[in-house]
């Protein structure tokens, strides 16, 4: 078919779907329009430079639904200023976040009306006090960001409300269109039991992150533009090559304290496989794949730092960008951000090239292991943050609709790069269409590798308990990596607790709602641990 031929066809085609969208016969609602324009190919900037140009009814017809989510949740929020029973949207939120949304409050009010309030508690209390106001119902929180692991203990309490009918009502865009969330963080990021409990805010799965100067001055290379190694093995031996102990210069900067050092087990031992529990809720800490991941984690503890026992997150961003202390460090985007920040971060690694482009720094997938003949990787997404309504609130609707309208995609486009927060890209706009703005917050390959990497991403425990299952995992984990346990004996103890937790909140809910977690796992991954198989 000629290019001719084929400008015809879309033509014709764009025609059809605005004739549906006008027509009271067919009913082909704004956001069905979307999905049929970006099925033609089209980006989100092509679809509104087309609409800009479209006949004036059908523009009519698009603008009484709201051209984007922002729209819509504005148009909305504006007609229930003047009947609702409370005017100010009172917001709990972690601490650090505030920057992404102080800036835009008075736009927001200017918008709607509505006042926004601010209430800033602990990084590690939101699930706290959310399970406080589960059982108070005072109120007092319209909106609470928790991380997605709190979703099932704020739905089964009642706290959470049910936001899957004002999803398909106002459309944020998170599911499909040219600027979703792509799946399976879609999913296992936003529902629970198949309902939406959270709209996301923040992408928060792992990449590894590099010292490419290192690399190049010790002769070697990257296996690929976006993996620096594929296998956990790959990544054992360089991690070694790299160390360098008589200038405390180190392979590896990974997580060996109290509550961070799970997640490296989390991603590692998925790799090979096996999931975190079987079909029937039976844990798999004690599998042979687990006790093989941990004792590689022991291990490979003889290429990092003595600090990695005491250091949070905040510590070891430090040692890596403002030392320069490691070769090797798992990290959230704001690594990445933080590592390119020589002024506010006083990052010694944010060297560019002559092309502006980062010479210091190299940015990577997760590695991962062969099953079955293929490379599997497990990318863990530890945190993230959720806008939840709750349920108690006497704006509940309103609520929601400021939540869409902060992660529409124009204005998360805003708000991720503002400094003073750490929400950071989850939107294909933001990897596919960068603001200036936003690409200099995340220079280089982040993007295309950030993008690339989410279709490999896994979840937390992400169940009733995760927060139990997890402090198992815990406490076990640190127990192997201080030589007070075995491997073996520590994963033993974490799969004892964890079937005593199961047992504790009942197994046959369990089972149901890890079914569904499953299922949303990545379809390789699926395949090979067999949950593909499994059923609901």
């Amino acid at each position: 078919m000629s290019h001719a031929d084929k400008k015809l066809r879309m033509v014709k085609e764009l025609h059809r779907l605005w004739g549906m969208h006008m027509s009271r016969d067919f009913k082909v609602s704004r956001r069905d329009l979307m999905k049929g324009m970006a099925s033609l190919g089209l980006s989100a900037t092509a679809i509104t430079m087309i609409m800009k140009k479209a006949p004036l009814s059908v523009k009519r017809a698009w603008a009484a639904e709201g051209a984007t989510p922002e729209d819509r949740a504005v148009n909305a929020a504006k007609a229930m200023y003047a009947g609702a029973k409370k005017k100010t949207i009172s917001i709990m939120h972690p601490s650090g976040s505030g920057g992404n949304m102080s800036p835009f409050s008075e736009e927001w009010k200017a918008l709607t009306g509505f006042d926004v309030e601010l209430i800033e508690v602990p990084v590690t209390q939101t699930h706290q006090k959310g399970m406080q106001e589960a059982v108070a119902q005072t109120g007092r929180y319209d909106l609470m960001l928790p991380a997605p692991l709190s979703l099932p203990d704020f739905a089964e309490s009642g706290l959470a409300h049910d936001l899957t009918d004002w999803v398909a009502k106002y459309d944020p865009e998170v599911f499909d269109g040219p600027n979703k969330l792509e799946y399976p963080v879609s999913d296992f990021g936003q529902k629970y039991k198949g309902k939406v409990y959270g709209l996301y805010c923040d992408g928060d799965w792992w990449l590894l992150n590099y010292r490419k100067d290192k690399l190049a001055e010790a002769g070697k290379s990257p296996k690929s533009k976006r993996a620096v190694v594929d296998t956990w093995a790959e990544y054992d031996q360089l991690a070694a090559d790299m160390t360098d102990k008589e200038n405390d210069f180190w392979g590896a900067l990974e997580y060996r304290s109290p509550f961070w050092n799970k997640f490296h087990w989390m991603t590692r031992f998925q790799s090979k496989g096996v999931l975190y529990f079987d079909k029937d809720m039976k844990s798999m800490a004690d599998s042979p794949e687990s006790i093989k991941t941990v004792e590689d984690l022991v291990a490979i503890q003889d290429y990092m730092p003595k600090e990695q026992f005491n250091y949070g997150f905040t510590e070891n961003y430090a040692q890596y960008y403002a030392a320069g202390r490691g070769f090797f460090e798992f990290g959230w985007p704001s690594l990445w951000r933080y590592s390119h920040d020589a002024a506010g971060a006083q990052s010694i690694i944010a060297g560019v090239d002559s092309n502006g482009e980062p010479s210091q720094t190299g940015i990577s997938k997760v590695p991962g292991d062969m099953v079955n003949g293929e490379l599997i990787r497990a990318d863990v997404m530890p945190f993230a943050w959720d806008f939840v309504v709750n349920r108690h609130s006497e704006i509940p609707e309103v609520s929601y609709l400021y939540a869409q309208w902060l992660t529409g995609p124009t204005m998360s486009m805003r708000s991720i790069p503002n400094e003073g927060g750490y929400f950071d890209p989850w939107r294909n706009n933001h990897f596919l269409e960068p603001s200036e703005e936003f690409y200099a917050s995340y220079p280089g390959d982040f993007l295309a590798t950030s993008f690339e990497a989410v279709v490999d991403c896994v979840p937390e425990i992400i169940l009733r308990g995760g927060s139990e299952y997890h402090n198992a995992l815990d406490i076990n984990l640190q127990a192997a990596y201080n030589g007070q346990k075995t491997p073996a004996k520590a994963m033993a103890d974490t799969a004892k607790e964890q079937n005593r937790i199961t047992r504790r909140l009942g197994k046959d809910t369990q089972i149901e709602a890890w079914r569904a977690l499953a299922s949303m796992y990545p379809s390789a991954l699926q395949k090979a641990s067999g949950a593909d198989k499994w059923g609901m």
